[in-house]
């Protein structure tokens, strides 16, 4: 596994728009029929964990019947050069995307796109599917995304397993 190591600091931002370099992302992740589109983020409940995207939808999903759609958040540090895609999951209610999770990074909106190609979701009870970030700088993949399991431990740790 090949690890980011940088001697710099990197600020990952919401890309303004959709340039060349978020284009070689999606390519590289093999996103070919989805397009990226900004989310802000909707309170659904402030039960509602920052960086529990997969039970927060689950969650909302179990309450309202929408449909969790999984896919990537989309950011970049272009200054440096970095560019990085987060494994994410949003609901889809009447044909609208929703960001239910609130965020530690202090952004107005997200840049999403839908993956429906990667193992997604609830593998077993205390088990989800999931991928790694893949961070690339300068237009060269430098952290691959690889397929992972989250295992929850408790309300407040979950496991990170490479597959």
């Amino acid at each position: 596994m090949n690890k980011l190591s940088m001697q710099v600091s990197i600020n990952p931002k919401t890309p303004k728009k959709v340039n060349s370099n978020i284009k070689v992302l999606l390519s590289e992740l093999g996103i070919t029929n989805s397009k990226p589109e900004y989310l802000r983020f909707i309170n659904r409940s402030n039960e509602y964990r920052n960086a529990y995207c997969f039970n927060n939808c689950e969650d909302e999903s179990n309450k309202t019947g929408s449909q969790v759609i999984y896919g990537w958040t989309l950011w970049e540090d272009r200054k440096k050069g970095f560019f990085e895609a987060e494994f994410h999951s949003v609901i889809k209610e009447n044909g609208v995307l929703i960001d239910i999770t609130p965020r530690k990074r202090n952004e107005d909106k997200i840049l999403f796109v839908p993956d429906a190609t990667k193992s997604s979701g609830r593998k077993t009870e205390t088990i989800w599917y999931s991928w790694s970030n893949l961070k690339m700088v300068n237009d060269r993949v430098v952290e691959p995304s690889e397929e992972l399991e989250v295992v929850e431990m408790d309300n407040d740790y979950s496991e990170v397993r490479y597959v």
